[in-house]
């Protein structure tokens, strides 16, 4: 009897699904706040000036986490 093994993703595959995840999230996201449609409510300006700009910022920091991750280290290695 053989057993089958199932592999799950690498680092790499993950990261990038994660990523493409977040960018179709951010697209969706600024149509629904940027295009034309209902006048300005609480959740489109909450959406307009919190959500939106966080998902900037993790976005951002997803893309360069290797380089943030050496900033870190660098500021506290040194005493």
């Amino acid at each position: 009897m053989t057993a089958t093994i199932r592999r799950t993703p690498g680092g790499k595959k993950t990261r990038d699904r994660q990523r493409l995840a977040h960018m179709a999230a951010g697209a969706l996201l600024v149509l629904y706040v940027y295009l034309p449609g209902s006048p300005g409510t609480a959740l489109q300006a909450a959406t307009r000036w919190v959500i939106l700009p966080l998902l900037v910022i993790t976005g951002v920091s997803m893309w360069q986490w290797p380089k943030i991750r050496r900033w870190i280290r660098t500021r506290t290695s040194t005493p």
